[in-house]
């Protein structure tokens, strides 16, 4: 048949750009144009057809029509090696590489691109890497994109050193670095902890005239959060601004994720505002992220008022945002709650995977319910999931802790009848059990059996040896230990050195004990509050004439200032340098018995070395005054705090409005609370913990509805699921007022 017209050319690729947004269209009009009735298209219109397939990986069709193609140019076999090369079918695109050569044609630049991005996608760097060195060698230029793919190759396998190599070679081989290739960088960069180095390499960029896109920059805010750098992130998303780069929803989501990590939720809940004022919607990962960070916090109510939000803007949670809310209701001793969540969410017809049902399992283990547990993993099996090692774990922990060591024994045997290989966790759960129970020789069958099945010890199985050790006064053996897991490659954590202070502060040696402890130090491990504790502990038995029993619980109570300036001058001359964490330490133990005036003196010699104080240490102390009744010194601190650019915790200003209306200041309630309104707080998150979960709870009904008047005549109004909560239950509180009167 002949050739459609030349008129009809431009008509029949119009077609095939609009059938290529549907794949059924697609499939459509694929027929219809080889239907042997129908004049057969020129190879432009086949080719660009034959990409629009592809672009939908509709990889059966696609052979189809090549197959009934009646010649095929490199342009052809081009797009068959990239489709495959993308699908990770790299067997489909080298029999195409070879029907390409037996055509007597050469393969191009794509082609060879299309190869170094197969490889690496499959995980085989050598070959791609050989191939990107033979191109040059066939006379095929590198393009941006064929270092974007190797670039993202190395930097996803963490061969950061190697990719950085590589892109020092772009420039002198006639290539310019496109947003592709520096976005793969600065996440390669960040992701390999080196944030500093992405964001100079992204300076120098900018200096050479590149604009960065949205993607950039998200990747170094991203890499910024990820080391808890969250100023500097802040820094790069309000750059990005004033350079015309708006943010999208990526940016806020990961920002809001790094705010909720930190503890900083407040923040998070003002970056929640801010995006639903540019307009854009959060999605399941950003509420997800929130109702985390609230979690955290221990504010489970306003995780689930986040839920209903999140519910009612059409959003399904997630397995993370389930899992999320079971395990805090769980922690806290709610399980029945979570059972009864876990119920809703089937009721529903939400799905919950895997995850969601292990979560639950571990958490009833936890609260003593291993029984229930145990019902939870039949009723998983009979919906067709199949136990792994992490449920078996929970269940193993959960016998250990009910000292039914005999069961756990026979559950780890059933695990392995099963197919399921236990882990070091598994072990190491029985083999602490058995250190609690019969002592350092305890668990030698148990751990031969580990090594046997070629399970490699973990810090945890490390630490729980040592701290049996520790407990029977065999030091020596507790430091050999401590040897040997360096030895085989394991690091001490913060937990090992712990143990290993307690050991010597428990039989009063005082030398091996600061030794210990500048030992974790000098490893780059950062001590706690139970590191400096456990000090004090030991300093207190020395210096007491008495024979007064310390503990943590109280030696944070009875020590004196001396002796607490005695630790804080040793431990400073150990540590090399007088970090703020040290004195926030002392300050939130000191804040947490009510020594306000002691932690008011730390505070002082900190900001005397220059140190700046964090948010935390300003919670702790205005919590102090607010426990001690001292509104007018809480205030004081929460001013400090807002002059140094932090903002004060909501639950603060609650405490000190509550503790105003309940001695009849309602005026300066107010006014407090207008300077809340004047800051950046969610609005929705000022109702719920100041006016639900503060006045209404406490029975300032009156008060309650002042308040949210005069955020009405400041328009600073809640959202309307959040007004129409708080006003019923100003409603059915002033109603029970009524009838109580």
């Amino acid at each position: 048949m002949p050739p459609p017209a030349p008129a009809a050319l431009p008509r029949l690729l119009a077609a095939i750009s609009a059938a290529a947004s549907s794949p059924a269209d697609l499939r459509r009009l694929s027929h219809l144009i080889l239907s042997p009735s129908a004049p057969l298209p020129p190879i432009r219109c086949l080719n660009t057809l034959l990409m629009a397939l592809a672009r939908h990986r509709m990889l059966p069709d696609m052979e189809s029509l090549a197959a009934r193609m009646p010649a095929r140019n490199l342009r052809t076999y081009t797009t068959l090696i990239n489709a495959y090369c993308l699908a990770g079918d790299l067997p489909a695109a080298k029999r195409h590489l070879s029907s390409l050569l037996r055509a007597g044609l050469a393969p191009d630049s794509h082609a060879y691109t299309s190869f170094v991005l197969g490889y690496c996608r499959a995980g085989l760097l050598a070959h791609a890497c050989r191939v990107f060195v033979l191109m040059p060698l066939r006379g095929c230029a590198r393009t941006a994109f064929t270092y974007a793919a190797l670039l993202q190759g190395l930097c996803g396998a963490g061969m950061v050193r190697e990719a950085m190599a590589v892109f020092a070679g772009m420039r002198p081989d006639g290539c310019a670095p496109d947003q592709h290739v520096y976005s793969t960088m600065v996440h390669g960069l960040c992701g390999a902890g080196r944030t500093g180095e992405a964001d100079a390499l992204l300076t120098e960029a900018m200096g050479n005239g590149f604009v960065p896109n949205v993607a950039v920059y998200n990747a170094l805010i991203d890499g910024y959060c990820s080391t808890g750098d969250l100023e500097l992130a802040v820094g790069v998303f309000e750059g990005m601004q004033s350079k015309g780069c708006l943010p999208n929803v990526r940016t806020y989501t990961e920002l809001i994720c790094g705010f909720c990590k930190s503890g900083k939720v407040e923040r998070a809940m003002v970056l929640y505002s801010r995006m639903v004022e540019a307009g854009l919607a959060a999605n399941v990962v950003t509420y997800t992220a929130l109702i985390q960070g609230q979690c955290n916090e221990g504010h489970l109510e306003c995780a689930f008022r986040l839920l209903h939000s999140m519910e009612a803007n059409g959003l399904v949670p997630n397995d993370w945002t389930c899992s999320v809310l079971i395990d805090a209701l769980c922690k806290r001793g709610r399980v029945e709650e979570a059972q009864q969540f876990l119920g809703s969410l089937e009721q529903k017809g939400i799905k919950v995977n895997q995850v969601v049902h292990t979560s639950m399992i571990d958490a009833l283990c936890k609260a003593g319910k291993v029984g229930d547990a145990h019902n939870l993993m039949q009723k998983m099996t009979t919906e067709g999931f199949v136990p792994d090692v992490h449920v078996y774990s929970s269940l193993i922990d959960g016998l250990c802790r009910e000292n039914k060591l005999s069961e756990a024994m026979s559950l780890l045997d059933d695990m392995m009848e099963s197919g399921v290989q236990a882990n070091a966790v598994t072990y190491t759960i029985l083999i602490d059990k058995l250190l609690r129970t019969f002592g350092s020789e305890g668990p030698r069958k148990i751990f031969d059996r580990m090594v046997v099945a070629g399970i490699k010890p973990d810090v945890f199985t490390y630490t729980v040896f040592i701290r049996s050790y520790c407990q029977e006064g065999r030091m020596e053996d507790a430091e050999s230990m401590m040897v040997q897991m360096i030895d085989r490659g394991v690091c001490p954590n913060l937990v090992t050195y712990n143990t290993l202070i307690k050991g010597y502060a428990n039989l009063g040696l005082v030398s091996q004990t600061f030794s210990s402890f500048k030992s974790m130090v000098d490893n780059g491990c950062k001590p706690n509050e139970e590191s400096y504790t456990v000090l004090l502990e030991l300093l207190l038995k020395k210096n007491s004439s008495d024979d007064v029993v310390t503990n943590a619980v109280n030696a944070w109570r009875i020590a004196d200032t001396k002796l607490l300036d005695g630790l804080l001058e040793e431990v400073i001359k150990l540590q090399g340098t007088p970090a703020s964490y040290i004195y926030d330490c002392f300050i939130r133990c000191l804040c947490r018995f009510d020594r306000l005036e002691e932690a008011k003196s730390f505070l002082a010699g900190m900001l005397s070395a220059n140190l700046t104080p964090n948010e935390d240490v300003y919670t702790c102390i205005i919590e102090c005054c607010c426990r001690l009744k001292l509104l007018k010194e809480a205030l004081r601190f929460l001013d400090s705090m807002a002059k140094n650019g932090y903002l004060p915790h909501l639950e603060s200003y609650r405490f000190i409005i509550c503790a105003l209306c309940e001695e009849g200041s309602f005026h300066t309630a107010k006014s407090i609370f207008g300077d809340i309104l004047s800051k950046e707080y969610n609005s929705d998150e000022i109702v719920w913990k100041i006016l639900i979960d503060g006045l209404l709870k406490k029975g300032y009904t009156a008060d309650c509805s002042s308040l949210l008047s005069f955020m009405e005549e400041q328009n600073c109004r809640p959202s309307a699921a959040t007004y129409a909560r708080l006003t019923g239950e100003i409603t059915v509180a002033s109603e029970v007022q009524e009838i109580a009167t």
